[in-house]
């Protein structure tokens, strides 16, 4: 996939902001600044105080989009770092429509290209922030492993292509029925994962009846053969000095259980 230029990422993002921030590299100190910037990034005033800034938090890598609160709202903040003689300059993009844009950093890693979807490395990314964030405010949000029954059956009966087919069509439906706020993201092959913003177990499963009942509309259809599609679900909830590695463990603990049990295709680990 070639590069989007960055007039027509502004153009695919509704509502963008662009900042850019000038250090001098000499003097350590920032000579050109404005008030988003000093909304975003309170009490830096040095290019050392915001490499500080960019660690801690996981952002030092301008390839990925990353979640930030201000002013009560969730913005989706990605830059691009230009190193000049005399100068070091920060430009960043403020997305605040939705997570499927066109990062304007022109890096493509961001999303599965069969699916669309966030990769695995950028949804894992977005988790790191999210456990962060529900700690933070005290909130509760859900973490979800899906994925599809026996589509290894459907890709040997009916050929890769009918797998593909499948795996496009469930994630057209998760990206309807997911809010913008939330992320999704393809998870080892047939999996996808989930991550629900101030969502309680409650809401979780209106969610997921939502997606049941969305899948069930559908009539799979491939080279004139028709197959039915099921989705496992592995459920968990974000707990207090939660681990990224032990959030995904017990979901896919509950989604193991899912696939095992004859009643029912969904299973809570919390």
């Amino acid at each position: 996939m070639g590069k989007v230029s960055l007039h027509k990422a502004a153009q695919l993002s509704k509502l963008q902001e662009v900042t850019t921030v000038i250090f001098d590299k000499n003097l350590n100190r920032i000579v050109q600044s404005d008030p988003l910037f000093e909304a975003l990034f309170e009490n830096i005033y040095t290019l050392t105080a915001l490499n500080v800034f960019l660690a801690q938090n996981s952002m030092l890598d301008e390839n990925f989009l990353h979640k930030l609160s201000m002013g009560g709202k969730e913005h989706h903040l990605c830059y691009k770092t230009e190193d000049k003689n005399n100068t070091f300059e920060f430009k960043f993009f403020l997305l605040s429509d939705s997570w499927f844009v066109v990062n304007p950093t022109g890096c493509y890693d961001l999303y599965d290209q069969l699916t669309g979807l966030m990769t695995e490395k950028n949804i894992m990314s977005l988790l790191k922030h999210e456990i962060k964030r529900a700690q933070r405010d005290k909130s509760q949000s859900t973490s979800l492993i899906l994925d599809i029954n026996h589509l290894k059956n459907i890709n040997e009966m009916f050929g890769y292509l009918a797998g593909d087919y499948v795996l496009k069509e469930v994630s057209r439906i998760l990206k309807k029925y997911t809010r913008g706020s939330d992320a999704i993201g393809r998870f080892k092959g047939d999996k996808f994962f989930v991550i629900l913003y101030k969502t309680d177990a409650h809401g979780t499963m209106q969610y997921i009846q939502k997606l049941e009942e969305a899948l069930n509309a559908i009539k799979f259809c491939f080279n004139d053969f028709n197959f039915d599609v099921e989705l496992n679900y592995g459920v968990t909830l974000t707990k207090d000095k939660d681990l990224v590695h032990k959030l995904i463990e017990r979901a896919h603990q509950a989604l193991i259980k899912a696939k095992k049990s004859r009643t029912s295709n969904i299973e809570y680990l919390l």
